[in-house]
């Protein structure tokens, strides 16, 4: 009788044991796997703050007017003082608005 008694109490304790053993692994992966989904979050939001960033601080592109910079050679033949003078005032006008 007592054989059985110490093997009952024998498994209860290797129960026991199995048990809080098996509860520690459970928790233990839990843990893991929120922190893993709070690192994940984090990074996230990192990584939209950043584009976000990038998207407000983004080199702004300067429009400059379209004028025409032709170079004036006076001593060409072929010369039109008139459309020059009109490209100017096309180019100002331009300018101003």
């Amino acid at each position: 009788m007592s054989t059985v008694n110490v093997f009952r109490y024998s498994a209860l304790a290797a129960g026991v044991l199995y048990g809080a053993y098996h509860t520690y692994s459970l928790e233990s992966t839990a843990k893991k796997a929120e922190a893993q989904r709070l690192f994940a979050k984090k990074e996230a939001l990192i990584l939209e703050a950043k584009a976000k960033f990038a998207e407000l601080n983004a080199p702004k592109k300067v429009e400059t007017p379209k004028t025409q910079s032709k170079e004036i050679n006076l001593d060409d033949d072929k010369l039109d003082f008139a459309q020059v003078i009109i490209s100017a005032v096309e180019s100002l006008e331009t300018a101003k608005n």
